[in-house]
């Protein structure tokens, strides 16, 4: 039986996305002896005690040493400590990007490619060892965090068939706002690493696009294609039960991915419109909601915008089945983007508020039936598409979008296109 090693550093009780590919694809994947590299990291702010590894991996965790619990406490309060607000502001103006701050800038100028770096020896030192004792030949790493491919990196040393999967671009990441001349380090390593990957795996083709025409020795048939999805088996819980006309999104905001202009149009509708007014309720559902919680407060939606801050999982899918509509938001600069939540949005069968730019995202939407899409940045236009959709659920209008389009990106499937991208890549 082939034997891989998954090299990455989120993993269940962790309750993060970035854990929720690579579980998705080793629960599902059969055929193989299966084992997982991943970080003890006893400092996680979020777990999420649902989400489960299948029995049959053989999971090995390395400690995570957190260079936060290395700060003198004083000294971090004072990093974090926020710049009191200036009064006056437009509120799309203070809010457009959703700055990091000091510790943010921090880390990315003193660990490159991020702050998980100081995992990178032990876990390193870990990955020869059980790839020595159980005679293991292929090694997928997936990042972000990007430094988990520096492991790959080390790994390939031994003579083994090296994978990397990007979940997101890496130095030219539009979300990351590198400081300074830290994107080109970042270009740098990534470049060592694509040269000596054996395969690169993207989640969209317009990922696969851009490191085609970024690094000219990079041919055609050493990337390959493999779409984020959704579990059939996520879906095995009950709908919330939410009262009114409900906009539920699922996720966080961060750097340029503000729901400042979804929420600036909320506050106009709830203005103008009496009946929306006593019948809308907004959740947003995710982590680093303090950002979220601000730009509620200046617009004074607090009644009508619930922010959750980090739930489980299951409990996001749960919101999501009880919504009347969905919310993606996906910044202009974001255009080579697929949010992971698109799919599971779309498995949910509900109808789409989708402020995205043209681009993969739209299109996979548009072909699938969703065609409520609007400018991510266009407050009137997001306004009138949010009357419209509140007309429909008033006027209970059923929806209706292409199940057989919806079903190609189910694990199920993307599991086959997993397996026979190794193949074609020629590292199993």
């Amino acid at each position: 039986m082939k034997k891989i090693l998954f090299v990455s550093f989120f993993s269940p009780p962790m309750g993060s996305g970035g854990s929720q590919r690579i579980l998705k694809i080793v629960n599902n994947l059969k055929g193989f002896e299966k084992y997982l590299l991943t970080a003890n990291y006893p400092s996680i702010r979020y777990k999420d005690e649902f989400l489960k590894v299948s029995d049959d991996v053989k999971i090995f965790r390395v400690y995570y040493k957190d260079p936060r619990l290395f700060f003198p406490k004083a000294l971090l309060k004072l990093i974090k400590r926020k710049k009191k607000e200036e009064g006056g502001i437009d509120v799309i103006e203070e809010f457009k990007i959703l700055k990091g701050g000091l510790l943010s800038k921090l880390k990315l100028s003193f660990f490159i490619p991020d702050e998980k770096v100081t995992w990178v020896k032990d876990a390193s030192l870990e990955g020869k060892r059980i790839i020595k004792e159980n005679e293991i030949d292929t090694v997928i790493t997936t990042g972000p965090p990007h430094s988990v491919h520096l492991i790959g990196l080390k790994l390939k040393t031994l003579g083994i068939k090296w994978v990397m999967d990007l979940r997101d671009l890496w130095s030219d990441n539009p979300f990351v706002l590198y400081p300074g001349k830290v994107r080109e380090k970042n270009r740098r390593l990534e470049e060592r690493c694509i040269r000596e990957a054996d395969l690169i795996l993207t989640v969209t083709k317009s990922f696969k696009e851009r490191l085609i025409k970024t690094y000219d020795f990079l041919s055609e048939d050493r990337v390959k294609v493999v779409y984020g999805g959704y579990d059939e088996n996520d879906f095995n819980v009950p709908p919330k039960k939410l009262k009114g006309f409900t906009i539920s999104y699922a996720g966080s905001f961060y750097s340029i991915q503000t729901p400042v202009y979804f929420l600036k149009a909320i506050r106009e509708i709830i203005d103008e419109n009496e009946e929306i007014k006593r019948n809308i309720k907004v959740y947003i559902l995710g982590p680093f909601e303090e950002n979220t919680k601000r730009i509620v407060s200046s617009l004074g939606l607090e009644n009508y915008v619930v922010v959750t801050g980090f739930i489980p999982h299951r409990e996001a899918i749960s919101y999501i089945l009880g919504s009347s509509v969905l919310f993606l938001y996906l910044a202009r600069d974001g255009f080579e983007t697929v949010p992971q939540k698109t799919f599971e949005y779309m498995r949910a069968k509900k109808r789409i508020l989708a402020l995205v730019p043209d681009g993969e995202c739209k299109n996979i939407l548009e072909t699938c039936g969703f065609k409520d899409s609007v400018d991510p940045e266009d407050v009137t236009e997001i306004k009138k598409k949010i009357k419209e959709l509140f007309g429909l659920w008033k006027r209970g209008e059923d929806f209706k979008p292409d199940i057989d389009c919806v079903r190609k990106y189910s694990m199920d499937n993307l599991v086959d296109v997993f397996i026979n991208s190794l193949k074609e890549g020629g590292v199993i």
